[in-house]
């Protein structure tokens, strides 16, 4: 049963890696990072919303009072700080570097725990912690030698990273172990709710009129197959294998990018890249092994 769960969260990894090459092609069309992520996450909230109708059918609420906490809000933003922040990443840095940068997130869980469990840090998780900023400090000090660090990039993918973390952090502290459909089908809404909001304050959502057939093509791939299929595929793992082993195997994300980044744009990671994302790996490793 264990291959079973295995498989599903690699594969889930091999399409979330494919995310940053095609995120470039939809630059390439013309489609900002907005509208991008607007209509990417309309595709996931249309699928959450049947779900939801399907579960009141048969006579679960679309969610409780308990679906709602202090951090629901912050989760949703975290969801489209998230989104934004690694897309961009994606365009101003190397393909690799940003993945590397972007998994720094565990460490923002593990320090947003710290904070509002009141909990001190173990001497190995404080170790972990100092390991994979080592890491990141290789990664972006190779980068920077080598002349293809952007610091828009870099704030992109930690801005990302920490918004992934407050999403986290919503699931693990707020109404996630209460209601877990209800508390991810309203940070999802939620989420939608702001993307849109912004793409109307900035004129943005005109642009969705304007997408050609190539472009909704990619939109499509994003929103299915690098958005909701993984993550399908993620939870279904979960029946066979636990949440710190799925974790550790979807890290293998981060050399699949580097994979189809190459083969899809032709790059290559800087030698900095994967030596610091090698190390900031391990550390995450090592912390999902710890919590056993």
């Amino acid at each position: 049963m264990i291959f079973r769960g295995l498989f599903c969260t690699i594969t889930a990894a091999v399409l979330w890696g494919t995310s940053g090459p095609v995120m470039r092609i939809a630059d390439s069309l013309g489609v900002d990072i907005l509208t991008l992520n607007l209509v990417r996450a309309l595709f996931p909230s249309l699928v959450l919303c049947f779900v939801a109708i399907w579960r009141r059918k048969n006579g679960v609420g679309f969610f409780n009072t308990k679906s709602v906490s202090p951090l629901l809000i912050p989760g949703a933003a975290g969801m489209v700080m998230s989104a934004l922040g690694l897309n961009l990443a994606f365009l101003r840095l190397s393909i690799g570097l940003a993945m590397v940068l972007y998994y720094s997130a565990p460490l923002w869980v593990m320090a947003g725990s710290w904070i509002i469990s009141g909990e001190k840090p173990s001497i190995s998780q404080f170790a972990a912690f100092s390991l994979a900023l080592a890491g990141i400090w290789v990664s972006a000090g190779g980068a920077q030698r080598a002349g293809t660090l952007d610091m828009v990039g870099v704030t992109g993918a930690l801005v990302g990273a920490l918004g992934y973390a407050l999403f986290v952090l919503n699931g693990k502290y707020g109404a996630g172990k209460t209601d877990p459909f209800g508390s991810f089908f309203l940070t999802y809404i939620f989420s939608t709710v702001i993307l849109a909001v912004m793409a109307v304050a900035t004129g943005r959502i005109a642009a969705i009129a304007d997408l050609g057939r190539s472009s909704w093509l990619v939109l499509i791939y994003l929103g299915f197959v690098t958005s909701l299929v993984p993550y399908g595929l993620l939870m279904l793992s979960l029946r066979w294998i636990s949440g710190n082993t799925a974790s550790v195997a979807t890290m293998s994300e981060v050399p699949f990018s580097m994979m189809w980044a190459l083969i899809i744009a032709s790059e290559l990671p800087e030698p900095s890249a994967v030596t610091g994302g090698a190390v900031v790996l391990l550390a995450i490793a090592f912390l999902a092994g710890s919590k056993r």
